[in-house]
């Protein structure tokens, strides 16, 4: 069962919850008044694109260009399959994850020069930017289901008289 994060721009009030969560996150803060030492990571990016807010992230692709572009291995499939990991430990900095990625989500980082994106929040159940989005426009789920979901949608608003398969 491989699970993602889905963006229904339709649902976003770009209150940037997700970001905010996603950075508390990444200093490990479960309390925004009491945060450690440090600079948050950069792993989901709000943009707007045609007067649509979009929050880009990784994509969890299954033929990812970032781990063959990927010089010290820092950017591997998780070895359950379910995902791409990055060890910043062993990140040299050198940038070709972000030239390979198709949609420019791995991001610089501090001082030491490492690179980070979304690692889908391995601690927790679910993520903490779906976590935190009330309007729901994040979702972390089944890819299949998910599809599904969306395809039931298109129907009843289209006025279709049944539903898919």
């Amino acid at each position: 069962m491989t699970r993602k994060i889905f963006f229904r721009p339709e649902r976003c009030l770009m209150c940037l919850s997700c970001v905010l969560s996603c950075q508390l996150n990444s200093l490990g803060a479960r309390d925004s008044c009491r945060l450690p030492p440090g600079k948050p990571l950069k792993r989901i990016s709000p943009v707007f694109s045609r007067g649509t807010p979009w929050m880009w992230k990784c994509q969890q692709c299954s033929e990812a260009p970032c781990v063959e572009a990927c010089i010290s291995g820092s950017i591997r499939r998780k070895e359950d399959g379910k995902g791409i990991e990055h060890r910043p430990e062993t990140c040299v900095g050198c940038g070709s994850c972000l030239l390979a990625c198709p949609f420019s989500v791995p991001t610089l980082e501090g001082e030491g020069g490492r690179m980070s994106k979304c690692n889908l929040c391995p601690e927790e159940q679910i993520p903490a930017c779906v976590k935190s989005c009330q309007s729901r426009a994040l979702v972390f789920q089944e890819v299949s289901k998910f599809s599904r979901e969306k395809k039931k949608r298109y129907v009843i608003h289209s006025g279709g008289t049944h539903e898919p398969g």
